[in-house]
């Protein structure tokens, strides 16, 4: 008499239904996969925009505290403009006229000495449009008792990539550290 041993193994219906279950996993996994990597890159697309913007408005704040002087659009007339202007001039901590004003490409430019368009520098990253930038300067005088600051405000945009953007306000103020009370 003979006793059958069992086979042992997988039959070929089981492997291909196992393959068939790991396939779908797998096509599901990876496309979680490159949704994250799209992900990531915008994040540090965005990251490295804001990155820069902060960079050029620390840059401004730090010089308009050092400086003296102010003048709003220019005017050493009338240097204080409480409802806001379009640029800033004032003397730098080096003696150097420096102006900051919203350039026609969108950026923020930067002149020292005599100021025009093209002799501006960007402190933007051209990704990052200004739409507006206003400058409001008050205490700019001997004859008050307010220590001379500037706030400024920037809106804008700044584009990740090709089909998204991200719309922010920044305001931040700078107070003159030379005493002028």
């Amino acid at each position: 008499m003979s006793i059958k041993k069992p086979q042992r193994g997988y039959t070929l219906l089981e492997m291909i239904v196992s393959l068939g279950i790991f396939s779908l996993v797998m096509v599901v996994v990876t496309g979680a996969y490159l949704t994250l990597i799209s992900l990531d890159r915008q994040a540090r697309a965005n990251n490295q925009l804001v990155t820069s913007l902060s960079f050029a408005v620390e840059s401004m704040a730090r010089n308009m505290r050092t400086g003296t002087a102010y003048a709003c659009n220019g005017s050493s007339v009338s240097p204080n403009c409480v409802n806001g202007g379009t640029s800033i001039s004032f003397v730098d901590s080096q003696g150097q006229t420096v102006t900051y004003f919203k350039r026609g490409d969108g950026t923020i430019g930067q002149c020292t000495g005599g100021c025009s368009e093209a002799r501006a520098t960007s402190l933007t990253d051209p990704l990052i449009t200004v739409q507006s930038l206003t400058f409001y300067v008050k205490g700019v005088g001997t004859g008050d008792t307010v220590q001379p600051q500037v706030i400024f405000v920037i809106k804008g945009t700044m584009r990740i990539d090709a089909n998204k953007t991200t719309e922010f306000t920044i305001q931040t103020a700078a107070t003159q550290r030379f005493i002028d009370i």
